[in-house]
């Protein structure tokens, strides 16, 4: 994968994550298969679109609360041990 791709992957994953700040922001639902216009190359708006699908929901939870949705599991876990976490 050439330099270009891989940046055209990149910026999907952090316009998918922008949009999904904004759209739970304004209390809207982002519609996410719908894919922006990135490039009109193919292959750029491909790599774009792969990036886009890519995001997981523990990730968009991750940006919308300002953690690791694996941190918060892992205090909760500590908490119930007992213990002191971070």
């Amino acid at each position: 994968m050439g330099k270009n791709w891989q940046w055209s992957y990149q910026q999907g994953r952090i316009k998918r994550l922008k949009a999904e700040v904004e759209a739970a922001k304004s209390g809207n639902v982002l519609n996410a298969h719908v894919v922006p216009l990135h490039s009109h190359c193919g292959t750029m708006q491909s790599h774009f679109a792969k990036g886009w699908h890519s995001v997981t929901q523990s990730e968009i939870y991750s940006k919308l609360h300002g953690h690791s949705s694996l941190d918060a599991v892992k205090k909760r876990l500590a908490q119930r041990l007992g213990v002191k976490y971070g």
